[in-house]
């Protein structure tokens, strides 16, 4: 009777467990289940870092394009009287380059003319510690003498950062002229030519390395009239 009872409880016991490879197998399944779910997971959090980083460099360069567009509309503007252009200074456009431009205009309404700089920096010697960068000056008002002379002006503060993360090859910033036939002037736009400047096109190119990618570059261009010239 014992034995007999002792045999259905071990056969019993036996029959509910796993054995040893049962469980490596579970395991090993488990396993390759959470592994696929981590892959998934990865993928879409650097498909979700890259569009919003891409998202950042995209804004950038509008916020950039958008002001630079705004204030150059205005070059050429002055309230003074007597006025500013000319005789003091003989055109609203100062220098004009393929990657800068220089410009006079009352650019916050307050009654004086200003000059504003737009610069992309560059980044030599070493792009990693002073990576390339648009800048942006501006002198508050002409004291006397020399229109083209900085000691004429009230002290800017010195070039400020205005759009960072920006490409090297191509520029971050660059420029094109026009004149109001729509025929291109070369650049550095000479001094006897800036007066017969029209028409000038922005390019900001933005660039950064992305996670999980290499630097991917955004470009967008804008194209001003400026009303006064």
């Amino acid at each position: 009777m014992d034995e007999t009872r002792r045999e259905r409880l071990t056969g019993s016991c036996g029959a509910g467990g796993f054995t040893l490879a049962e469980t490596l197998i579970a395991a090993a399944i488990g396993a390759v289940i959470l592994l696929g779910l981590y892959l998934v997971y990865d993928v879409n959090q650097v498909t979700f870092i890259k569009g919003e980083q891409l998202a950042d460099l995209q804004q950038n360069a509008r916020i950039g394009i958008d002001r630079i567009v705004r204030e150059l509309r205005l070059a050429g503007f002055y309230p003074e009287d007597p006025p500013v252009i000319p005789p003091v200074c003989p055109t609203a456009i100062q220098s004009a380059t393929a990657t800068s431009i220089r410009f006079l205009a009352d650019i916050d309404s307050d009654g004086k003319t200003e000059r504003v700089e737009y610069s992309y920096s560059g980044c030599a010697p070493d792009c990693a510690a002073d990576p390339p960068r648009i800048q942006r000056e501006r002198w508050r008002e002409l004291t006397g003498g020399p229109c083209d002379a900085d000691a004429s002006w009230w002290d800017s503060g010195g070039a400020q950062p205005f759009t960072e993360r920006v490409a090297t090859n191509p520029p971050g910033l660059a420029f094109a002229y026009f004149d109001s036939a729509g025929n291109p002037i070369p650049a550095p736009v000479l001094p006897g030519s800036l007066g017969n400047i029209r028409r000038i096109s922005i390019t900001i190119t933005t660039q950064d390395t992305q996670t999980g990618s290499t630097a991917q570059p955004f470009t967008l261009r804008g194209e001003v009239r400026p009303r006064n010239l």
